[in-house]
């Protein structure tokens, strides 16, 4: 069981209602909190995910004249790069025991390189799609070499920290049932459903493949109706981030 889990602010990141949901027309931008997860353990820190590359700090013209110019518009301090975030908390990196890559987009994974002896926890079809592939998300998120614990499916890293194969928005994507001493099972949705209503009502989001997305959507709620997660947190879910209370608050 694990000790505490801290939400991490790491930025934001602006994009189109309509990834959001896609029965709205495009047009409408959006601010979505960018997150990652600190898991105390007993043989030390855990982090899921890494937030945004170091490239995107003060560069909202990152993806100028490139095809998704208008499109994502990055919005990030140096105080909200990851290793920034870890140091005010009072860790190194080297005090990270391990990551888990929920996937390699460029708002999950834009800080594994700055970890390169950690292990990185990772499904393997997301390794087979993203890495060296620089169209899949920034050179941070695809690079080669790193510490890669390929897995394939479900997977128990550690009492408490269940890793679960996900797919539809990414090949690879994998959430995460982390159950606490203080809370009890809960469930990190991260990129399985954007929000409530992708998760609740099947409301269509940016997915590689929709039918796979929903069936991992129904999936997971036939295993949490046995589970009983005491909270489900969505990976962008816009009045979830304006509750959501962050270090030095746990769960």
């Amino acid at each position: 069981m694990i000790e505490k889990l801290y939400w991490l602010p790491t930025g934001k990141l602006t994009l189109d209602y309509s990834s959001l949901n896609q029965r709205l027309e495009p047009g409408k931008l959006v601010t979505l909190q960018i997150w990652s997860y600190l898991l105390e353990t007993k043989d030390g820190p855990i982090l899921i995910d890494t937030g945004m590359p170091e490239s995107f700090i003060e560069n909202p013209g990152y993806f100028n004249n490139t095809a998704y110019e208008g499109l994502f518009l990055p919005d990030m301090r140096k105080e909200d790069h990851i290793v920034s975030v870890l140091n005010k908390i009072g860790y190194k990196q080297n005090d990270i025991q391990a990551i888990i890559s929920s996937h390699l987009h460029m708002d999950h994974a834009g800080g594994n390189p700055l970890f390169p002896n950690t292990p990185i926890y990772v499904q393997q079809a997301e390794l087979d799609v993203a890495i060296g592939n620089e169209a899949y998300a920034p050179p941070e998120c695809t690079q080669n070499g790193l510490n890669y614990r390929a897995i394939n499916g479900d997977y128990e890293l550690l009492p408490g920290i269940q890793l679960l194969s996900t797919p539809g928005h990414t090949p690879g994507h994998q959430s995460i049932l982390v159950t606490t001493k203080h809370s009890g099972p809960i469930l990190l949705t991260i990129d399985l459903a954007y929000t409530k209503e992708n998760y609740e009502e099947e409301v269509p989001f940016a997915t590689f493949d929709p039918q796979l997305a929903n069936d991992s959507i129904r999936r997971i709620k036939t295993l949490m109706a046995e589970i009983h997660p005491t909270h489900i947190f969505y990976g962008h879910d816009l009045t979830q981030a304006n509750t959501q209370k962050a270090y030095p608050d746990f769960s």
